[in-house]
């Protein structure tokens, strides 16, 4: 069974340590937004952020796992950014997979 989006706002929260925490560079792109917007959220900084259907293939999943284009402060070979959250610890691998599976099933509300 696939998590919501509630509880992917609950994990991105956690990942920058609460949902009070200020964060920089892009701001915390995912509070106050419905769903949809979310989903339907404009490329940042030219990376899109979710593609429906393809967790693995979504610019907020290989932010997460460091993947190109991000990565640069891991030594990803052409990456540009740096792995999110950006000098923070790595969010837990399972609940990557849990966004990742999010988004796979289609991003249910």
């Amino acid at each position: 069974m696939s998590i919501n989006f509630l509880k992917v706002v609950e994990y991105l929260d956690a990942s920058v340590g609460g949902a009070d925490q200020q964060v920089w560079a892009h701001g915390a792109f995912w509070r106050d937004v419905s769903r949809d917007e979310f989903v339907n959220m404009d490329p940042i900084y030219g990376v899109e952020l979710i593609t429906v259907g393809n967790g693995a293939g979504s610019g907020l999943i290989k932010s997460l796992r460091g993947e190109d284009p991000f990565g640069v402060d891991d030594g990803v070979e052409g990456a540009r950014f740096r792995t999110m959250p950006s000098q923070m610890p790595a969010m837990a691998a399972s609940r990557i997979d849990e966004i990742s599976g999010w988004i796979d099933d289609g991003c249910p509300e």
